[in-house]
């Protein structure tokens, strides 16, 4: 029951940064700097849903 609660699905979120910001490969090299861009282009989701909600 708390595992269905919790549950989230990641999938749309990459589609969204596929779809929509157009982010379909990593533009650096190297892990840290991918873990550094991905981390952006997951912070411009996050803030996006955040004014839809207002």
């Amino acid at each position: 029951m708390i595992y269905r609660q919790r549950k989230v699905d990641v999938v749309p979120v990459f589609g969204f940064l596929k779809a929509n910001l157009g982010f379909t490969r990593f533009s650096v090299r190297g892990k840290s700097k991918a873990e550094n861009e991905i981390g952006l282009a997951l912070m411009a989701v996050n803030r996006r849903k955040y004014a839809v909600r207002g």
